[in-house]
């Protein structure tokens, strides 16, 4: 049986955007891919957002572009801020249930940190559908859904009881790991868990 990683993520996140990014190399293992409401997350736990904190948001800035290098991706600060991310974690979790996930999330993801979009705006989320080539209204219908808007719930309120407080969050088994430079304790609990 392959070992499985759960990740807890937002697009709102760039240390979720820089994991995301390494997932695939980490081995031969199931990624399963959880949506959470970081917004809810830090409701929950009384954290604050790295931009609340300016002396945070300075070195979060530089640390996220020295990340990016070492990593070899694009990266780009969104100027936009806040965003509210609900809708695109929605589509997330509809494209999961239509089969179409792979052709959406990074998508997402890119949209955010290289071309500085506002994943707030229906109308964006609906250009990043169609160059996709998926159905825009069916699955920004499908938003609406409550099924999906309570799976969304479930998945922020789950990672909170398991002891999230922000994003990037992993589980391997019971086993969390906090933040993208936890990567090779994640490598290291999958490889164990598959043996």
């Amino acid at each position: 049986m392959s070992a499985k990683l759960e990740f807890f993520y937002d697009y709102v996140s760039p240390y979720s955007y820089m994991a995301n990014s390494q997932l695939e190399q980490l081995g031969d293992f199931v990624i399963d891919y959880r949506p959470m409401f970081l917004g809810g997350v830090m409701k929950a736990t009384g954290n604050q957002p790295p931009g609340m904190l300016l002396p945070r948001l300075a070195y979060m800035l530089h640390d996220l572009d020295r990340w990016a290098r070492h990593y070899g991706i694009a990266f780009r600060s969104n100027s936009i801020f806040p965003q509210n991310t609900l809708a695109a974690l929605r589509l997330a979790l509809v494209a999961k249930r239509d089969g179409c996930f792979d052709r959406l999330h990074q998508r997402l993801f890119d949209a955010m940190f290289i071309d500085d979009r506002d994943l707030s705006d229906l109308a964006v989320l609906r250009e990043i559908l169609v160059a996709a080539g998926l159905d825009a209204d069916a699955m920004l219908a499908a938003i609406e859904d409550p099924d999906i808007k309570a799976a969304l719930k479930t998945n922020t309120e789950e990672a909170v009881a398991r002891g999230a407080f922000g994003a990037p969050t992993m589980f391997v088994g019971d086993e969390m790991f906090f933040g993208n430079d936890r990567l090779p304790f994640v490598r290291a609990a999958l490889e164990a868990s598959g043996r």
